[in-house]
């Protein structure tokens, strides 16, 4: 993907449109897959757990790449409910902190 800008955040903003389609939870099995590329393929396997946050060491849902994924090895998210259904999240690369998201997911029912 070439940018149309010199912005960063714009930048990134297109490639995640265009690459990142969401994220799909298996419950059962503890893990989760991203939806990638415009056909939405699952790919880039993370484990899902709860744990300390490394923000704030108050409890969270990790999102951990580490032992699953050799793109994204170095990738760990942290999310929190705020609302029903709505998640915020912090991506950190090593223990940088990279980027901020959200997740929405449908109303259970």
């Amino acid at each position: 993907m070439r940018c149309p800008t010199n912005n960063s955040t714009t930048c990134f903003a297109t490639l995640r449109r265009e690459r990142f389609q969401g994220k799909v939870f298996d419950r059962a099995k503890g893990e989760l897959k991203n939806k990638i590329l415009p056909m939405g393929h699952k790919a880039i396997v993370a484990k899902v757990y709860k744990e300390k946050s490394w923000l704030d060491q108050k409890e969270c849902i990790v999102l951990d790449y580490s032992k699953t994924s050799l793109i994204a090895h170095w990738i760990r998210d942290e999310i929190r409910e705020v609302a029903p259904g709505i998640y915020l999240g912090m991506v950190y690369w090593g223990k940088k902190k990279l980027i901020h998201f959200a997740l929405k997911f449908p109303a259970k029912g």
